[in-house]
Order: structure tokens, then sequence, then C-alpha cells
């Protein structure tokens, strides 16, 4: 609970009602403030999502582990496959690992489910959630430390947190611009096969006997796939242009037939697979975002600042969208709990903000260099990743990160209470060697 002279009544305004946005309001309720959550939209999204161990340790401790996994798959473990053959390059079981992380497992789950989880603990913990409030950039007042809706109602708060996406009306805000959107050159094309249909033909039903996440590694390319509530999901990252006219936001639809066609030196189980899909949608992935000290999160009076994708929007080659932005609300949300003063949440602010920045600027570029890994063009240097994950034993350098021991415990064993309270308690004693 924050300390008596930070005012009880102190308002948390959280711009977006997403897993970041939700997770923030427990998180910040538990640490006493008034929050509020604005969300746009009127409907939950039914994407499907991964959950890294240092995502759910955070969701473990703000209560909502247990309904969460009532809705969850627990994978044994991720298999990677050469794309051509399906040889089994390296198996990595996932049951050690939760164990060592808190006990804290891997999941994979609807994010429907997860927002919907969050939403209930949310209003239980007395989080007020207003739908359908639109803001643009333009209704985001930095001096005046409000924010002006479609329908000209003035917001005031002690804080704005936006945790408002990839398209974050606040980081516009903060910046005085709207950043470009880069195209990363790669598309995701997304097929959901009925497991049934999939276990109608037994030499295909080893795929989904147990819950496995199964990536096939191509070149400049990979298919991702996991089982989940009775449905196969194929995620295939498939090359793209990166002229800006080529750019497209949202879903498409794709013509499955035409993309099948393109994957005749695949396995045949995968494509087999494939044949089973009746239609197919497809999103362009951006290049991420990774900004310098010369780059705001926080406006300079302690009145705004951003998490998640608005801050850090990143690519999903380790799975870790999700588990970074709550990474960040939680550590936020920690050091502004210890704020006795407007003095100190500006301070903690300024803690937050190198703390992500140097934390996400790591994850994302180890997102990068898995992906270019993963995805190699037929050669040398492919051949030697594959004896490498068939012959060696994972250390550093690895060429499966999840699995390299040192990287691993880097990722997965992020704690952001200790974080937070490392920081503050290094903040202090400097603060008082001056």
């Amino acid at each position: 609970m924050p300390p008596a002279d930070l005012q009880p009544s102190f308002h948390v305004c959280i711009i977006g009602g997403g897993v970041v946005g939700l997770a923030g309001g427990i998180l910040l309720r538990q640490q006493g403030f008034k929050v509020t959550v604005l969300e746009r939209d009127l409907t939950l999204h039914t994407v499907r999502i991964q959950l890294h161990p240092n995502a759910v340790r955070v969701l473990k401790e703000i209560g909502v582990f247990e309904k969460m996994m009532s809705k969850s798959i627990i994978p044994v473990s991720i298999i990677l496959k050469a794309y051509n053959t399906g040889q089994v390059l390296h198996q990595q079981f996932l049951e050690g690992p939760a164990k060592k992380y808190n006990n804290c497992p891997l999941l994979t789950l609807h994010r429907a489910d997860l927002r919907q989880v969050l939403y209930d603990e949310a209003i239980t913990q007395g989080v007020t959630i207003r739908h359908g409030i639109k803001i643009d950039a333009s209704g985001v007042d930095l001096k005046g430390g409000t924010l002006t809706t479609d329908t000209s109602e003035i917001i005031s708060a002690d804080l704005f947190i936006g945790a408002d996406g990839g398209e974050s009306v606040i980081r516009t805000g903060l910046l005085g611009y709207k950043p470009k959107a880069i195209p990363h050159g790669k598309i995701v094309h997304r097929i959901l096969i009925q497991e049934a249909d999939i276990i109608a033909r037994p030499h295909l039903k080893y795929l989904v006997e147990e819950p496995n996440i199964i990536v096939w590694l191509g070149p400049e390319c990979e298919a991702v796939t996991y089982g989940l509530d009775g449905v196969f999901n194929i995620a295939f990252t498939w090359p793209y242009s990166t002229d800006p006219k080529d750019i497209f936001f949202g879903a498409q639809p794709v013509d499955l037939d035409e993309f099948r066609a393109n994957l005749t030196d695949w396995e045949p189980d995968l494509r087999e697979i494939l044949s089973l899909g009746k239609d197919c949608l497809r999103w362009e992935f951006f290049e991420p975002i990774t900004d310098d000290d010369h780059v705001p999160w926080v406006d300079d009076t302690g009145k705004f600042c951003i998490v998640g994708d608005a801050a850090h929007r990143g690519l999903p080659y380790l799975g870790q969208g999700a588990a970074a932005g709550i990474e960040s609300v939680s550590t936020l949300a920690q050091l502004l709990g210890k704020a006795t003063n407007q003095d100190q949440v500006r301070e903690s602010l300024g803690i937050y903000q190198r703390l992500r920045k140097e934390r996400t600027g790591h994850v994302i570029r180890a997102t990068l260099k898995t992906g270019e890994i993963w995805q190699m063009a037929d050669g040398p240097l492919k051949d030697e990743r594959d004896r490498c994950f068939l012959q060696e034993t994972p250390t550093v350098g690895y060429p499966n990160p999840l699995a390299d021991p040192f990287f691993q415990e880097w990722l997965w064993g992020f704690d952001a209470t200790k974080t937070a309270n490392e920081a503050w308690e290094a903040y202090q004693i400097a603060r008082f060697q001056k």
C-alpha cells in the first residue's frame, strides 16, 4: 500500500483494456491507487497467445493463476523440425523449467479468455472500466495533464498510463508525432484446423496426441503449431514486401490454395494438415520499436507514461510480446507503490523507464536474432545450425535461445518485484549519498 502521505485518492487512468492494461489495473489497485481503465473496443478478440514463465509469475502474484490455468493448455515440449524432411532437430521439455521458475509453466490460451479473467479480477479489486472510450493524439494534453475523448469529454487523472498498443495515441502525444510503420518483410498466415480431422488420419494423429509446440524451420520462414480447445493452430511466417506502398493493417483473407502451392518442398505431413484448412487470414509484421535515451516513455511532469507495445512493440519469434508488457506494468506498479509524494512519482517513472528500456531492448534484439537463426536459408550456415541442434548440449549461443540455460534464466527467471525493490533501494542510497 502507498504510504499515508501520498493521497489515497491518487488517480491512475490506464488507456487500453487489453492484457497489459487490465493486469496493470489490478497491480495498481493492489498498491492502493484509484484506477480507471479506458477501452475503445466493445468486444474481446479471440487471438491465441503463448504466456511464458516470466509473465505467468506476475499473473500468479496478482491472484488469477488458477482461473487462468483452467482455460489454458500446458505444452509438454517445444519441438523444432526440419521443414523439408520433418526430422526432429531439437526437443525442449518444459516441465523442468516450469518447476525451476516458481512453478510457472509456459501456457497457451485464448487472449479473450485471459482478458476475461483479468477483467473479472479487476472489477473485483475495484478498478473502474469504461468501454467505447475513444481518444486520438489531438486529445492528449501534456501541459494540462488531461485527455479529451471523441465526444469532447475531458478526463483528468494524477497519472495517465498508455497501454494502448503499437498505434498508441499516448506515445504519439509524448513524441509529438506518429511513429512511422516500417515493414519487417514478413507476414504471418493463420490457419485453424479441427483436431478431429487430424486424428481421423492415423498417420497424423501423433501431432496432436500430446500438447506440444511444434515449429518447422524453413528458409526465410517458419511454421509454429499447437493445439487449443480442439483446434490445431498454424502460424506460418512468410516473406513479404518491404515496400511501404504494400503495407496493410489488420487481417486480410488469403487464397489458401495459392499459398499451399508454394509449399511443395515442405514435409508431406505438414502439407497434408494444411490441406484440411478451409480458410486463412494474414497479418503484416512491422519492425520492432527499440528506443534510446532521447525517446521519452515518460513526460517531464510525471503525468503520462507508456507500457507494453506502446513502448516496446516486438516480434513473435520468442513469444515475448505479452510477457514483456506484463513485466513492464508490474515493474511500474511496484515502483509507483513506493512513492510518497509527487516528486517520487516522477522519480519512480524515471527508474521504470531506465529499467524497462534496457531489458526490453535486449529481448527485442534476441527476438530478431532468433528469427534469423530459425529462418536460415538452405546452405552451410543452416547445416551448421542443424548440427548444433542434433549434436551439442545447450549452452551459451545454442541456436534455440529458450534452451540456452543462461539466456533462459535471464528471460524466464525475471522477477519484477525483486527488480523494482532493488532499483528503488539503489536509488535511495544514491540519493542520500549526494
